[in-house]
C-alpha cells in the first residue's frame, strides 16, 4: 500500500482527528494542527493530469466502500511542479502505524489499493513520501476550520546545517511580531523529520482565496507590523536569510474534493464543495423521421 503508508509534507492547520486516528480535515470547530503530518507526493506526467486526476478518484471510494478512517486531504499544484499531494494528520507514529495495520489487515482494500497503485504509477515521474511533526513555537493562531478553504500556501524552507537553532529564534521573532501587531493570519510551520533533506521546514497556510495574498502584501508593509518587528528584527531576518537560509520555495496548491477522502465533520463545514452532485449530460433531441424534416 503506498497512501496509507507514506503520505506527507506542509499544509497546515487544523486538521481533523477521527475516532482511529487525527487527520488532515478539520471540522467546523477549529482544533490545533495534529502533531505528526503525513504527506505523499506524486509527480504527474505532462499531459496526464486528467487521467491522474480519474484514477484518485478510485482510492476515496475504495476506502469508503471498506468503510476505512484513513481520511485525508487531496491537493494538486496551481504552481510549481505538476503535483498532487495527499495529506492525512495523527497524533503519533504509533498511530500512523496502527493505521496501517488495520488498512493492511483488510483484504479486498489492500488488493483494490494494489490495483490503484498499478493504474496510477503509468501518470507519474516521482512519488515521494515525508513525515513531519508540528513546531507550534513557529506557528501563528493555526485554529481555523481547513473544511471552509479552498487552497493552501506552502513554502518549503532548508536551512544551512549548523544554522537551525538561528532559525528558530527568528521565527520566534515574527511569530512576537505578528501578537504585538494583532495580525489578522494564520499558519502551521512543520519540521520534515524523514523523507526529506535535514532542515526542511514546511509552512502552511489555508487560504479561501488567492486574493488574500494580495492583502497580507499590504499588511507587512504597514506601519504597525514594521514598528512591531523593529530594527534590529529586520537586521537578524536579513542576517538569517543571507547566511543560514539554503533556499526557499512558495507554491499554490488547490483543495481536490473528487481526490480527497475526508471525514463526515470535515464534509460539514462546508458539504456543497466536498460533496459536488456529479453533472448531468444533457439529452441529445431525438432524430425527427425523413418525411418530417
Amino acid at each position: 500500500m503506498r497512501r496509507v503508508v507514506f503520505v506527507f509534507l506542509f499544509v497546515f492547520v487544523c486538521l481533523l482527528f477521527t475516532d482511529a486516528a487525527a487527520t488532515f480535515a478539520q471540522s467546523q470547530a477549529p482544533s490545533a494542527p495534529p502533531p505528526v503530518l503525513q504527506i505523499f507526493r506524486e509527480e504527474v506526467k505532462p499531459g496526464k493530469t486528467a487521467t491522474h486526476a480519474k484514477v484518485e478518484a478510485g482510492w476515496p471510494r475504495a476506502f469508503a466502500n471498506a468503510k476505512s478512517t484513513t481520511h485525508y486531504l487531496a491537493m494538486t499544484s496551481v504552481t510549481g511542479p505538476n503535483e498532487a499531494w495527499f495529506l492525512s494528520g495523527f497524533p503519533s507514529l504509533a498511530a500512523w502505524e496502527q493505521d496501517q495495520k488495520n488498512n493492511d489487515g483488510n483484504a479486498a482494500l489492500s488488493a483494490e489499493l494494489t490495483r490503484l497503485s498499478q493504474q496510477d504509477g503509468e501518470l507519474l515521474n516521482s512519488v515521494r513520501s515525508i513525515a513531519a511533526v508540528y513546531r507550534s513555537e513557529l506557528s501563528y493562531r493555526p485554529g481555523v476550520s481547513v473544511g471552509t478553504m479552498r487552497y493552501f500556501l506552502v513554502t518549503t524552507i532548508r536551512v544551512r546545517p549548523g544554522f537551525e537553532n538561528d532559525f528558530v529564534e527568528s521565527w520566534k521573532m515574527v511569530v512576537a511580531a505578528h501578537e504585538k501587531a494583532n495580525m489578522n493570519e494564520h499558519w502551521a510551520m512543520y519540521q520534515v523529520t524523514a523523507g526529506g533533506p535535514a532542515g526542511t521546514f514546511l509552512y502552511f497556510g489555508a487560504l479561501k482565496s488567492l486574493a488574500e495574498v494580495d492583502s497580507s502584501v499590504g499588511m507587512h508593509s504597514a506601519d504597525t507590523y514594521q514598528n512591531a518587528v523593529g530594527d534590529e528584527g529586520r537586521k537578524r531576518l536579513r542576517e538569517m536569510n543571507r547566511a543560514g537560509t539554503l533556499n526557499s520555495e512558495t507554491n499554490y496548491f488547490a483543495f481536490s474534493p473528487s481526490m480527497s477522502y475526508p471525514s463526515p465533520e470535515f464534509i460539514a463545514a462546508d458539504p456543497s464543495f466536498w460533496t459536488p452532485k456529479p453533472v448531468v449530460a444533457a439529452k441529445k433531441p431525438a432524430a425527427q423521421p425523413a418525411s418530417q424534416q
